[in-house]
Order: C-alpha cells, then sequence, then structure tokens
C-alpha cells in the first residue's frame, strides 16, 4: 500500500459516518436544549482533533444511547420470561429498569470517550515535543519562517500528532485562506493545556514581537531536553522499586507459601476448607502468572514508547 492510499485510507476512517449524519438529522431538533449543559464535551472535541461537529457527536450521543437501550429493555423482557422474579412487580419494571441502565452506561461512556482521546493526546505531544523541537531548531537555524518550518514537518510520512497538527495549520493557510498566526491560534485552541501549547504561543510571540525564532528554538530545546531527562531519571528509579516488588512477589513469596504450605501439610491436610494441594496448584498455574502479567502491564505504562 503506497503513501497516497494509506492517506486516502486514514481519511475515510476519520470522515464522519453516515450513521452520524442520520442521527443529526433525525435528533439535532430535539436535544439542541443539551447543548448549553455539554459545554465542557465541546471543549473536549475540539481538543481531541475528533473530525466530528459537537452539535452531530451530541446526537449520535442520545442515537447510540436510545438503541442500547432498546437493546436493554429487550434484555431484561426476555430475562423475565426465563426467570421467575419475586415481587411480580420487579418482573415488570426489568425490561425498564434494563433500558435504562444500558440507556445510562452508553450516554456516560461516549461523554467520556473524548476525555480519554484528549488525555491521550496530550501524553502523545508531551513524548513528541523533545524530539520535535531540535528538528524545529535545525529548520529555524537554516533560515525558514515559522509557515515554512510548519509545512516542512506536514510533509513528513508519519502519522505523529505533531505532523498531523503541522497539517492542519498548513491545511488553514493554503484551503481556508488563514494568516499564519490565526492558523496557529485555531490549533492552540484545540491543543490541551501543556507544554505543546505553551510552544506554539511562544512561537506566536515570537513573530509577533520580531524576536529570532531560532534562538527561541534553541532555549525551548534546551529546556525540553532537561525535563526528558529527569523524567528518564524518574523513570529509571521507579523501574529500581518495580524490580525490588518483582524480587519480592514472584520470587521470594511463591518460595515461602510453598514452604509454609508442606509444614503445615504435616499437621492438617487442608486449610479454611480447601485441600493444601489445590491452594499449591492455584498458587502455581493462577496467583503467579496473574502477578507477573500484572507487573509486564505495570512496567509498560511506566515506560515511555520512544
Amino acid at each position: 500500500m503506497n503513501v497516497t492510499e494509506k492517506k486516502q485510507k486514514k481519511s475515510e476512517e476519520e470522515s464522519v459516518g453516515q450513521i452520524h449524519v442520520y442521527s443529526y438529522k433525525l435528533l439535532n431538533e430535539h436535544v439542541k436544549f443539551l447543548h448549553p449543559k455539554l459545554k465542557s464535551l465541546d471543549k473536549s472535541i475540539k481538543q481531541a482533533m475528533m473530525p466530528i461537529p459537537f452539535e452531530v457527536y451530541v446526537s449520535s450521543m442520545i442515537f447510540f444511547s436510545m438503541i442500547a437501550g432498546a437493546c436493554g429493555a429487550v434484555l431484561g423482557f426476555v430475562t423475565a420470561q426465563f426467570i421467575n422474579i419475586q415481587p411480580a412487580s420487579l418482573e415488570i419494571l426489568l425490561p425498564v429498569l434494563g433500558g435504562l441502565v444500558l440507556f445510562g452506561i452508553t450516554f456516560g461512556i461516549l461523554q467520556i470517550i473524548p476525555k480519554v482521546r484528549v488525555t491521550n493526546r496530550s501524553s502523545k505531544l508531551i513524548e513528541e515535543i523533545p524530539h520535535f523541537i531540535g528538528y524545529m531548531s535545525t529548520l529555524a537555524t537554516s533560515g525558514l519562517t515559522l509557515e515554512g518550518i510548519f509545512k516542512a514537518i506536514a510533509k513528513e510520512e508519519t502519522e505523529e500528532d505533531i505532523v498531523k497538527d503541522a497539517r492542519y495549520i498548513v491545511r488553514n493557510i493554503d484551503i481556508l485562506g488563514m494568516d499564519l498566526i490565526s492558523a496557529i491560534k485555531d490549533l492552540i485552541h484545540r491543543t490541551p493545556t501543556g507544554p505543546y501549547s505553551e510552544l506554539l504561543e511562544g512561537a506566536v510571540v515570537t513573530v509577533q514581537s520580531g524576536g529570532d525564532l531560532k534562538e527561541y528554538f534553541n532555549a525551548t530545546a534546551k529546556v525540553q531536553l532537561e525535563e526528558k531527562k529527569m523524567l528518564m531519571q524518574k523513570t529509571t528509579e521507579s523501574l529500581g522499586s518495580v524490580a525490588e516488588i518483582y524480587t519480592i512477589l514472584l520470587i521470594v513469596f511463591p518460595l515461602l507459601a510453598v514452604i509454609m504450605l508442606s509444614i503445615m501439610g504435616i499437621m492438617s491436610p487442608s486449610l479454611a476448607g480447601f485441600d493444601l494441594i489445590t491452594l499449591m496448584n492455584i498458587l502455581t498455574f493462577a496467583v503467579i502468572p496473574l502477578s507477573g502479567v500484572l507487573m509486564l502491564v505495570m512496567m509498560d505504562t511506566m515506560v515511555p514508547k520512544r
């Protein structure tokens, strides 16, 4: 698959689906009263760079929640037919309760998704800044303007968030006719608060005040690299603590547990109603493997991805 086909596939994946358009046409006039109550959702959708308007997303939330509520009502009705529920009034209310529960769960999950995507986007940007700030500094040293820097980054054949943001700025300039400052400010409004938004704001101020863009990016690069170094040091210290936990949990504890169970087996063949051999099997084939998986997940979340 070549680059053009990849971009076309990505564009199709990120476009608003027909079901979203249908839900908007069907429900928008009836759910407008929710718009003022979900203003924080509007901000999250923009900061997550989700390719769907706020009004369309709210209509889709209600539409999918209604479908889930209908499925919950059917499930409750079927359950009531096969299970004898007392008192009888609860059996009548079960479809209603099932529908309301699934409706509420679906609505809540869809409301949380943009906030989760904002958090993920923020963490990705923090990881990418130390790598791209050096590139920006090099481009500025070679004499490129701020617009030229973003256009150079936009040509990168990667799907990193900073590259996507550079393409967003270039699109605003070349297609929507915005000037550079307006395009960057529009991106700042769609960026989670943090080092990346501060970087963009600083670049805007530098350009507007006629400052030296090369010196700004060089100074920012030094700060970001120092912060990256401190983060790596903290990560190394944390991994040292995890190594100690690993030794205690997966090496020392199993040995002590087997020795203790063996000694107790001399005095009693069971413990709390469980056969000691069964307890050893649970320890060997369930507790230790699950603990190992949990340790791997913990270490994976702690180690930076780049």
